[in-house]
């Protein structure tokens, strides 16, 4: 499948040139490469700033490509991970509560996993 997660809010907390990744994100886009999906990052806030965070955080590995959020750019998400609940209605996905401040104990992204099982054991059953 192709992932698309969000940056700001999402996978991000940044407050000026302060900027804290989401804890889970890499052993999250681990997992998920690991099982085949390919993944995408993508933000409102444009192309550069994706791949300021790709780099920053080495997400390299697991990153296919990064866009500026725009249905124009190319790929359709299968499901989307986001903050923002009209556009995970809008693509399907996993809706996460906003990373609005530096917490070691969050383990919002962890929930995609959970989806997929949970999707995975639905499908399994048919």
């Amino acid at each position: 499948m192709r992932i698309f997660f969000d940056v700001d809010n999402t996978l991000l907390y940044s407050s000026g040139s302060t900027w804290n990744l989401r804890p889970g994100a890499q052993e999250v886009m681990a997992v998920l490469k690991e099982h085949g999906h390919d993944l995408y990052i993508w933000s409102a806030t444009g192309l550069l700033h994706c791949q300021r965070l790709v780099r920053r955080y080495n997400l390299e590995p697991f990153v296919t490509a990064c866009f500026d959020k725009d249905p124009a750019c190319g790929l359709t998400p299968d499901i989307i991970v986001d903050d923002d609940w009209y556009l995970v209605e809008k693509y399907s996905g996993v809706c996460v509560a906003a990373y609005r401040r530096p917490d070691p104990e969050d383990r919002e992204l962890f929930r995609i996993l959970e989806v997929l099982e949970a999707w995975n054991e639905l499908k399994s059953r048919s």
